[in-house]
């Protein structure tokens, strides 16, 4: 036993002492490795550091990139189109700023590449320095698929489908400070946001894009606008051309003037119209209406207007009825 672990004693000895000498031959070649890979892992840490600052940059958040940065952002900062929510804001019919929020929008598309044949080092000095390509969605090009927009959200739903990009390149460059690599020239960055935006405009609700609305079906009488001895409402609505844009989303409701509130007969579910050259909406019920005063409405949920008619209704069989003549 005692043999064995000499042996093993001498046989690590031996081992220890080949790989002494072997590190004493090789020490030029380690010492080179270590360069290279204190480069690499200094390259590396530069390209972190630049994907956060294209994520701050998507993201328009300046706390964020002001962290990345060896002096204070604020050109860039100035330009970044920020949506910010107001809470205290319960207005539902302000109009929303839908050039800031496409602009918006449009840095949210914000992709980037690295060219790293660029990347130049002065390790001495701990600056350096390489060109990234900024890439946003094709605006212009989306701009020109509309006469008017939807809102923001519609001409987001289109860039969305977009492949084409607008590329713009950038040199940053970057100082080694507490271990961390800062961009020192954020202001060269200040640019990115100038979105060269054409004028665009836009529609408030879907309902601009009606060109016409009547009241129809048995009893309607289209001279003095009254139903008589009906039990049904027809109501349709002509669109214009751009209403085959969209998904439409609404309900309808019948509704009777009574005292101290209107009395709602009908409410739809969600009508989901696909593209619509027409809406044509009808209410039956099993007896004639009494003689009234009613509306037929639609509701839209993204805008949350209203559009509908408002008539009277004649029963011949009621004793009140006072029916025009």
């Amino acid at each position: 036993m005692r043999k064995k672990l000499i042996a093993v004693f001498l046989i690590l000895v031996n081992v220890l002492s080949l790989a002494s000498c072997t590190a004493s031959n090789n020490s030029g070649v380690d010492e080179k490795e270590r360069d290279e890979d204190r480069h690499s892992y200094t390259e590396e840490k530069i390209y972190y550091s630049i994907d956060k600052i294209a994520a701050a940059l998507a993201l328009c958040d300046g706390e964020e990139l002001s962290k990345r940065c060896a002096v204070s952002p604020d050109s860039v900062i100035d330009n970044m189109p920020v949506v910010e929510e107001d809470d205290d804001d319960d207005d539902p019919y302000k109009k929303p700023d839908n050039i800031l929020l496409i602009r918006n929008m449009i840095a949210s598309t914000f992709t980037y590449e690295i060219e790293e044949s660029t990347y130049k080092a002065s390790v001495l000095d701990k600056k350096y320095s390489v060109d990234v390509t900024f890439s946003c969605k094709d605006y212009n090009k989306v701009a020109l698929q509309r006469d008017k927009f939807l809102g923001a959200a519609d001409f987001n739903m289109l860039m969305e489908e977009e492949e084409k990009t607008i590329d713009r390149t950038f040199t940053l460059e970057f100082v080694k400070k507490d271990k961390q690599y800062l961009l020192s020239n954020p202001d060269d960055l200040a640019g990115i946001y100038d979105f060269d935006l054409p004028e665009l405009e836009f529609m408030d609700n879907l309902f601009d894009m009606i060109e016409n609305s009547y009241m129809t079906g048995p009893g309607w009488d289209p001279y003095t606008e009254c139903y008589y001895d009906t039990n049904t409402f027809e109501f349709v609505i002509d669109l214009d051309y751009r209403a085959q844009n969209y998904v439409w989303q609404y309900l309808y409701r019948v509704s009777e003037e009574t005292e101290p509130e209107w009395t709602h007969i009908y409410t739809s579910d969600t009508i989901v119209d696909r593209y619509p050259e027409q809406i044509h909406l009808t209410y039956t019920q099993e007896e004639n209406f009494h003689t009234g005063f009613y509306c037929f409405i639609i509701y839209d949920y993204q805008s949350s207007r209203i559009y509908g008619w408002e008539f009277n209704v004649y029963n011949s069989n009621d004793t009140l009825n006072t029916k025009p003549t």
